[in-house]
């Protein structure tokens, strides 16, 4: 009986051994991922710096375009307003015109 124990026991660990021989290729592979991943968070590591210096110009941006808009914007008013003038005066020139020529 003690010979059937030991070949029992025998079994199950060389099944155990079968089992675990892939673990150290396991692992080195998964110890190459993590240095990989430690590489990758390093260089991702000044990212929300960089997004959000790019906000803040973004931001920037957007207040200087508002601005532009606005000056433009009176811009077309002012012009508008000279356009009546100058329309209004060359109406009135041409009311003289003919009352000149009549």
């Amino acid at each position: 009986m003690g010979k059937t124990v030991a070949e029992w026991t025998d079994a199950r660990l060389n099944d155990l051994a079968t089992a675990l021989e892939r673990v150290p290729a396991q692992v080195t592979r998964l110890d190459v991922t993590v240095e990989h991943l430690d590489h990758v968070l390093a260089a991702l590591a000044p990212m929300p710096a960089e997004v959000a210096v790019l906000s803040a110009q973004v931001h920037r941006l957007e207040e200087e375009n508002r601005m532009l808009r606005a000056e433009l914007a009176t811009m077309e008013r002012q012009l508008l307003q000279m356009a009546w003038g100058l329309a209004v005066a060359l109406v009135g020139a041409l009311g003289a015109l003919v009352t000149a020529l009549l």
